[in-house]
């Protein structure tokens, strides 16, 4: 008898122990640790350190880089591509998509033209809702690599069609043409660039998507009730000032998919910054650096009750070889003055009409983010994505 009452003695010491010790593994897990059931990825197509510092400048008067983000994690991307030192949009977003690097001009292929798994297709999955956000055309490249694999990013009609046939449960942004029959007009002008006289948006809207087209049905589209929206708000790219805004289309998105108990992915693109920087339009290319930012404090303010979820926020080049000045430099080009809430002063210098090599910018918080800290080829922001997704643990990664 005393032997049993013994055993059972030891046993309770021993569960008690279990107990004790996992509290107090449980406690020391930091946030960063924790595996991610949300993933929120913004991408400022064209934004380099300088665009972030004038928009801080214009809205704040604070010139810290990572003033607008005000997030606890800062890095640096590199950007070159497998052919080329200087990337484009499609090489950029098929690595952060993908993990691979590839050539100028491939969509969701490595440079031998294979398709390479995305982030978002292991998103979906895993049983989570997807979504794409951009202000240019929804089938562009940057949104492109998430949910296609094409050997020309010129390719947007099947680009479109593969979107659709992907599954993607939020699609918004331009490109209306790209999912009706030359045939057509849709909700604008131009007609449809479609030859094989497919019309992809009743199509979707057969599949179960809600569509709509403007800023007013937009508005009233009831997100409980709404699991698919395709939302395409101009013929090609969206025109300024954009309406739905990228924060409104954001804020949209993240009520559809955070409905979805196993979780989502989404990926947000402030397209044009890119193309006001070719033309060396710094007004643009400042407001919307601005609106994109706008766009973050949303998915912030999503966080703040969900921190199951990583943020993560960079580009995918810099374009123009932007330089920000106090000073007038009297030099031919240059853009300004802009003035900041203060009354003070500042100027834009461009180098350049084309995209550049410099590093950008990375900013992030939620689980795995301490691992974008530092410098890092821009693969290894889908390799950390990807590893969030699973829970693996943060020494597992490979830098």
């Amino acid at each position: 008898m005393t032997t049993i009452m013994n055993i059972r003695i030891l046993r309770k010491i021993s569960f008690l122990l279990v107990v004790i010790l996992g509290l107090s593994f449980c406690s020391s897990v930091s946030p960063d640790s924790l595996k991610a059931k949300n993933i929120i990825l913004f991408i400022g197509d064209g934004m380099g350190k300088e665009h972030i510092k004038a928009a801080s400048l214009l809205t704040t008067g604070n010139d810290s880089l990572l003033y607008m983000n005000n997030m606890p994690i800062s890095g640096w991307s590199r950007t070159s591509s497998k052919d080329n030192s200087v990337t484009d949009s499609a090489a950029a977003a098929t690595a952060m998509a993908t993990g691979v690097k590839t050539n100028n001009g491939f969509i969701g292929m490595d440079a031998n033209f294979n398709p390479v798994s995305t982030i978002l297709e292991e998103a979906k999955r895993q049983g989570k809702s997807v979504g794409l956000i951009t202000t240019v055309q929804i089938s562009h490249a940057t949104p492109a690599a998430f949910a296609s694999h094409v050997k020309d990013r010129n390719s947007m009609t099947e680009i479109a069609s593969q979107m659709l046939a992907e599954g993607v449960d939020v699609l918004l942004g331009g490109g209306e043409d790209e999912f009706i029959p030359t045939s057509d007009t849709g909700c604008y002008p131009a007609l449809g660039v479609r030859n094989d006289g497919r019309n992809l948006i009743n199509e979707a809207i057969s599949g179960g998507y809600i569509y709509v087209c403007n800023s007013d049905s937009f508005k009233s589209i009831n997100t409980s009730s709404t699991s698919k929206l395709l939302g395409l708000f101009a013929d090609e790219g969206m025109a300024r000032p954009f309406s739905p805004s990228l924060a409104q289309m954001t804020q949209k998105a993240l009520d559809i998919l955070s409905k979805n108990s196993n979780g989502f992915f989404l990926m947000v693109e402030g397209g044009q910054i890119d193309g006001a920087s070719h033309s060396n339009d710094a007004a643009n290319a400042i407001g919307d650096t601005v609106g994109f930012y706008e766009a973050v404090k949303i998915a912030k303010e999503y966080v703040s009750s969900n921190n199951d979820t990583l943020i993560i926020v960079t580009a995918d080049h810099e374009t123009g070889g932007m330089t920000v000045s106090p000073t007038s430099t009297g030099v031919s080009g240059e853009d300004g003055p802009f003035n900041m809430p203060d009354g003070k002063k500042f100027y834009v210098l461009w180098s350049t009409t084309g995209h550049t090599a410099v590093d950008v910018p990375i900013a992030s918080q939620g689980p795995f983010s301490d691992m974008l800290s530092g410098v890092h080829e821009n693969t290894f922001i889908h390799d950390v994505m990807l590893n969030a997704l699973h829970g693996i643990d943060n020494s597992n990664i490979s830098k």
